[in-house]
């Protein structure tokens, strides 16, 4: 597989990473399956989510392929881009919002995780965002076979995150509100600094 394929692996789970990382209803639900029904039961939420982490992902790809000939060389589109990260930056730097868990819902398992990825609006909104700004670096998959590792990389990224939360939910529950807010600030800060350098090179 040629080397430039295999990057699109490591921007799609880079790219999954950071928009799965905040706190959100699938990320408190994984945390509250593992303490009440264990890691198992919980990985088979994370399962359900990944697959619509993907969905959305391939959906920001094919809407993106629509408006390609309007980012090239146009100003007002990357001063949007601009201005969409440092808004978003700002939301997450400054989000103090008190964590709540989710309570009980009729789905449970695979479908569960489906159910609330594809209510998370933020979900694809982010790879709008996110396919938007790779098309200005080039970086937005090209053809079928980069698109799929793309999307397997989105699915390793999302499965990475939500195991992860698996393996540390004792102790994200115990400081999750610290947890929270450091969270958020530092997908801000991470916004900012994709903020500043998109600056510098337009």
């Amino acid at each position: 597989m040629p080397v430039l394929e295999i990057s699109y692996l490591f921007i799609g789970f880079a790219a999954c990473t950071v928009g799965a990382l905040p706190f959100g209803i699938v990320n408190l639900t994984v945390l509250d399956e593992t303490l009440k029904k264990g890691n198992r039961s919980a990985l088979n939420i994370a399962h359900g989510a990944a697959i619509v982490e993907v969905m959305f992902g391939l959906a920001a790809i094919l809407t993106g392929s629509l408006i390609d000939s309007y980012l090239d060389n146009n100003i007002f589109i990357n001063y949007f881009i601009l201005g969409l990260f440092i808004v978003s930056g700002m939301v997450f730097y400054f989000n103090k919002k008190r964590i709540d868990f989710p309570g009980k819902s009729q789905f449970t398992g695979f479908f569960k995780g489906v159910f609330l990825n594809l209510i998370s609006i933020q979900v694809f909104l982010f790879w709008i965002l996110a396919i938007a700004f790779l098309s200005t670096k080039n970086l937005r998959p090209p053809d079928s076979i980069s698109i799929f590792i793309f999307l397997i990389g989105i699915w390793l990224g999302k499965m990475m995150v939500l195991w992860s939360y698996t393996i540390l939910s004792k102790n994200i529950i115990a400081k999750s509100q610290k947890l929270s807010n450091n969270m958020n600030r530092i997908i801000g800060l991470i916004l900012f600094s994709v903020a500043i350098i998109q600056a510098v090179k337009m």
